[in-house]
């Protein structure tokens, strides 16, 4: 049988996702990782567990799905996006992984809006500047780590490193080389400007493909052997997650929204053209195809808040019965409000010191109450990228959920409600890693066109979650006591 592998790359794990060619989901193999802290604020990982993940994970998706090696036809990749992966001259990695929610790089994300204004950044990139991405990491070690950044052969995004495993070949694409601020939108290249500014070498950054469905490469038979895959494989360049997520729920169209409840909450709009916001509170990245874009508004803290409460303060992780719980609990939890800023935040913020907190609690709260507020709390933050997004006159129709959240009715309720409009889902598993497959489909060939491949294979839930007006209308209300609280405590945050 013909076979597809979806190379998923997260922040907690790694899936190995096998697709046929009609989009079934052969076997999906899963193996997770740690999140390094070595230092408060510190966000990284060792690339060898990704590695190590993916031989495991692959190993196991071949044995569950009865595949064999050579009916893997195709390899592409979803990776995490604006992480820094230094190579030395040889391609020997230089230190561990700094991924997107590392927080140590604050000075340099000043230094970055100082040095080029806010104007000037936004003209170049079409994009903030954000802990975590790529150009405020690099300029971090080229300060802290002098003797690091010396040796630096070839700085790579995560997906990137593991397609340089399988390969032998750097190389990156338009979709995860937008996320690093080293790079024009618009023209879809790197910014020779930035690169000036900050006095970085271009020949550290790999070569760009154009689109993540073409091919990059080889599996290389030293990769062949560690995967047990025969080499010659083709392998496309894939793509950063949010744009391989829409992918894989058919999202190629403007008017749709895709809202992903992960690790962090991502709100998705495609456009026709790179508009971005002036005051750069949301993201303008490029999309798979290339005439098209998206706008996306970014929370840091959506399951990663969720878990954090279900983990460090109840202790439990049945999420269907605590959230089936939360659903008995009243609209507004009583007066009982969340801010899930953990880990500071994003859009609209932009504000890596803002804080998580409750407030309201009386002695009448429990732990459902809590619960609720907390996904009511991470909805209103994702409510809040959605209305700074359609500040830039992009309209929305409908919404499409993904990530683990959108299994919840609760929070598929309370999202259509907050939002207003109707919330669907897709009838596919595994998005991000479907996306990857598919656009390996259209690289070798099964596929003309990703619009060809989409309408074939994404099918959507023909019963959407729909709005109430009255639902909606008080959490139109709620929503400004949501943002008076964060306005009330910004000063204290700092």
């Amino acid at each position: 049988m013909k076979i597809y592998l979806g190379i998923d790359l997260g922040t907690t794990g790694l899936k190995a996702v096998l697709v046929k060619p009609d989009g079934e989901i052969a076997a999906v193999g899963y193996r997770e990782y740690p999140v390094l802290v070595p230092s408060p604020g510190y966000a990284e990982q060792d690339p060898r567990d990704w590695w190590r993940a993916l031989a495991e994970a692959l190993g196991d998706a071949m044995r569950d799905g009865g595949a064999a090696p050579g009916d893997i036809c195709g390899i592409g990749f979803s990776g995490q996006m604006h992480g820094t992966v230094l190579l030395d001259a040889a391609g020997a990695l230089l230190a561990p992984a700094i991924i997107w929610c590392d927080q140590r790089s604050v000075p340099e994300v000043e230094l970055v809006r100082k040095t080029l204004g806010m104007e000037r950044l936004g003209h170049l990139t079409q994009n903030p500047i954000s802990t975590g991405f790529q150009l405020a990491s690099l300029l971090w070690v080229k300060k802290h780590r002098p003797e690091v950044y010396e040796k630096i052969g070839k700085v790579l995004l995560p997906k990137d490193y593991l397609r340089y495993r399988l390969t032998g070949e750097y190389g990156s694409e338009p979709t995860d080389a937008c996320s690093t601020l080293l790079f024009d939108c618009r023209e879809r290249t790197w910014s020779g400007e930035i690169l000036s500014a900050f006095g970085i070498d271009p020949a550290i950054l790999p070569k760009l493909g154009k689109t993540p469905m073409e091919t990059a490469g080889e599996l290389t038979p030293s990769a062949a052997a560690e995967l047990g895959l025969p080499a010659g494989i083709p392998v496309v360049y894939g793509g950063g997650d949010q744009p391989m997520q829409a992918i894989g729920n058919g999202i190629l169209t403007p008017g749709d929204a895709s809202v992903t409840l992960g690790t962090g909450g991502q709100v998705f709009v495609p456009s026709p053209k790179p508009s971005y916001d002036p005051t750069l509170r949301t993201h303008t990245f490029c999309h798979g195809p290339e005439t098209l874009w998206y706008v996306m508004g970014a929370t840091l803290n959506c399951c990663l808040a969720q878990n954090w409460f279900f983990d460090k303060v109840i202790g439990e992780r049945d999420f269907a019965e605590l959230h089936a719980r939360a659903a008995k609990v009243p609209m507004g939890a009583e007066g009982l409000y969340f801010l899930p800023y953990l880990t500071g935040e994003r859009t609209p913020h932009m504000n890596p010191m803002a804080k998580g907190m409750f407030f309201g609690l009386t002695l009448g709260h429990d732990r459902d109450y809590m619960t609720r507020a907390v996904v009511e709390g991470i909805s209103y933050a994702l409510r809040d990228a959605m209305a700074t997004i359609e500040t830039q006159e992009i309209r929305v129709n409908r919404l499409i959920l993904s990530g683990g959240g959108a299994k919840s009715p609760l929070w598929r309720k309370i999202l259509a409600d907050m939002l207003g409009r109707p919330a669907y889902t897709t009838t596919m598993r595994e998005e991000a890693g479907v996306g990857a497959a598919i656009c390996a489909m259209v690289g070798t060939g099964e596929y003309a066109t990703l619009e060809e491949a989409c309408g074939r294979l994404i099918r959507m839930d023909p019963e959407p979650t729909l709005p109430d007006g009255e639902a909606t209308a008080f959490y139109r209300e709620g929503v400004e006591t949501f943002r008076a609280l964060y306005r009330a405590n910004e000063p204290l945050f700092r």
